[in-house]
Order: structure tokens, then C-alpha cells, then sequence
């Protein structure tokens, strides 16, 4: 886990932002092997008036056809519909609407299958 030193506020609800992050990281435990890596970084980007939070994992990755629609409701990759801890495909569909009822947005990435994802969430500082 990666912190910023400085204290960082943002305006939300720490339900909904819970839900948000709870959801991304449940992810990549699911689809990432045992003795994998999973990273969260977090870091400030005054000049923009973000706070930029990434989650990484080495896991099964994103296939390039699926990766634009990610965020779509009921959309799950090919492996993901094989594992037992499969979901229904709205988790993400919700992470995105949440974050961006907060005014954020969200956005994700991979290389590929077999070769992890990062998943990127961006939430408005509160101005000092």
C-alpha cells in the first residue's frame, strides 16, 4: 500500500466510496493466483484537484475485447464466468455509477490476459 504523507479530504459518502473500494479490491483477490500481488496506491494531484487511487493485481488480466465494455452491467470476461466465485457482472457496473455520483470517474486497464489489471478510481480533493 502506497499512502500520501499529507492528509487529503475528499467530499462523500463513506458507505458508497466502501462499497466502491471493497468491490475493486474483492476483484483482485478473486482474479489474481495465490502469491500474487495486489497494490494500492493512492496520490494527490493538487493541480487537477484529484485524488488519483489505483488498484493493481497480477492476476488473470482483462481481455482486449472485453476491457471497453468492463464497466457495462452484466459483462464478465470469459474466466471470470469459469471461476466459482463468479459474480453476476454488476459490481463494476455499480463502482462506476457510484463513483461518478461523487464526481469522480473511474477507468480501467490491462495488458491483457494472463497479465493483471489496474483498475484507476479519480475523486475531487475538497478545496482547502
Amino acid at each position: 500500500m502506497q499512502l500520501p504523507r499529507q492528509a487529503l479530504r475528499i467530499f462523500g459518502d463513506q458507505s458508497r466510496l466502501t462499497q466502491v473500494f471493497t468491490n475493486l479490491l474483492t476483484n483482485a483477490a478473486k482474479y489474481t493466483p495465490e502469491q500474487g500481488r495486489i497494490t494500492v496506491g493512492v496520490e494527490p494531484q493538487p493541480a487537477r484537484g484529484a485524488l488519483i487511487t489505483k488498484v493493481r493485481d497480477n492476476g488473470i488480466g482483462i481481455a482486449p475485447e472485453v476491457l471497453p465494455r468492463i464497466f457495462d452491467i452484466f459483462v464478465q470476461s470469459r474466466d471470470a464466468l469459469g471461476r466459482s466465485q463468479g459474480g453476476l457482472g454488476i459490481g463494476l457496473n455499480l463502482v462506476r455509477r457510484l463513483v461518478e455520483l461523487h464526481g469522480g470517474r473511474v477507468s480501467a486497464s490491462s495488458d491483457g490476459e494472463g497479465k493483471g489489471s489496474e483498475f484507476t478510481v479519480e475523486l475531487p480533493l475538497v478545496k482547502s
